[in-house]
């Protein structure tokens, strides 16, 4: 281990070039490893508040992230502070080591160091603070086993030298994480799709937009952005669409999703807003796929379901394509054969196909089938 601060030149730039490929994120566990003389190392994301979070591991059991969040994030001494709210307001990233929090000998007493470090193999913790939002906690952990001496002030000079790399890096990470988890071939799909859809991550802010919710954002009266996250222009309607963006981000427990119609300024029709849970990768620590999608409808842009994206998404005949967007707009099949001017046994004949292509047998599951594919599942 280089326990000067002169040679770090190397070791910097490895940091980067391993930190923009997340996939690459195990073997920059095992450099940081190296050069502090750790036997293991995590990066985690979690909440301080209720324990809930995600992370990656080197050098440990692949068990050890499930079963610390299951549990022994609620029982870490080493993260849990009074007054929490109040001092994350006043956070700022800063490099530790446990025993800038308790004594070793007190530490070694806790359920937290007895139950899930020492059986870990873990006896000293140095800790690189990432970046911190609400009560949303992100770090990288270096553990020595009880063979390795204790963490000293050299080795947290050599790691505040190289901390606000770190930081970096890891952010420029994430936000690579972020674009390959939604995919060029999802945004290009979200952009075709006939209604304003909003992808949100579970802290709620935006982090992607389709053409018609940017369209949507533009016009007077309606949505806005602010901070990062969706706003209506009513108080309690801005209210309702935050408890269910809560809701499907699994904030309080269990997803769900949920629905409502959303007033605009002026005499113009509300807006019609599904909300849905998605289901995320879970493999990145610090972004876990799209948490959240917003479905916006304008009852006033008499824009029908794009019947080109249905065909293009199930394989569906241009005639096909017509008669599920009509079903999908909420047409029965002898409404929609009035619609379009066809024999209600030509609707029914062309239907028959249509679940076979779409692996469905009903027309209420059809129906749920393309709002799903839509990104607007109400369940």
């Amino acid at each position: 281990m280089d326990d000067g601060l002169g040679n770090l030149g190397g070791l910097v730039e490895s940091i980067y070039d391993l930190a923009l490929d997340p996939a690459d994120w195990p073997r920059l566990l095992q450099l940081l490893a190296d050069s502090f003389g750790a036997t293991a190392g995590s990066i985690m994301q979690e909440n301080l508040e209720n324990g809930a979070g995600a992370g990656l591991v080197m050098g440990l059991d692949p068990t050890v992230p499930p079963a610390y969040f299951d549990h022994y994030a609620n029982t870490n001494v080493l993260r849990r502070v009074d007054n929490l709210r109040e001092r994350m307001k006043t956070w700022v990233p800063i490099v530790t080591v446990d025993e800038h929090t308790m004594p070793k000998s007190q530490l070694m007493e806790t359920e937290f160091y007895v139950d899930f470090l020492k059986p870990g193999g873990i006896h000293s913790v140095l800790t690189w603070g990432l970046w911190a939002q609400g009560t949303n906690f992100a770090a990288v952990d270096l553990y020595r086993s009880p063979k390795r001496p204790a963490y000293e002030q050299a080795d947290v000079d050599k790691a505040e030298a190289i901390h606000g790399h770190v930081i970096r890096a890891m952010r420029l990470g994430r936000k690579v994480a972020e674009t390959r988890t939604l995919g060029a071939g999802l945004a290009a799909a979200l952009d075709r799709a006939p209604y304003g859809l909003f992808v949100l991550g579970a802290d709620g802010r935006i982090s992607h937009a389709n053409a018609v919710a940017e369209r949507m954002l533009a016009q007077p009266g309606g949505l806005r952005v602010f901070s990062g996250r969706l706003t209506p222009p009513h108080s309690d309607d801005a209210r309702r669409l935050g408890a269910l963006i809560a809701q499907a981000a699994g904030m309080n427990g269990a997803r769900a999703g949920g629905s409502m119609a959303l007033r605009r300024a002026g005499e113009r029709a509300p807006l019609s807003v599904i909300v849905a849970p998605t289901r995320g990768e879970g493999v990145l620590p610090f972004h876990v796929g799209p948490s959240v999608i917003v479905c916006v409808t304008d009852p006033e842009a008499a824009a029908s379901v794009s019947e080109a994206f249905l065909g293009e998404l199930f394989g569906l005949t241009g005639g096909q394509a017509k008669i599920a967007a009509s079903l999908l707009e909420g047409r029965s099949p002898r409404q929609t054969a009035e619609a379009l001017g066809l024999s209600f046994y030509t609707v029914r004949a062309h239907l028959v196909r249509i679940f076979e292509k779409t692996g469905t047998s009903r027309q209420a599951e059809l129906v749920a089938l393309m709002t799903r594919a839509l990104g607007a599942s109400p369940a």
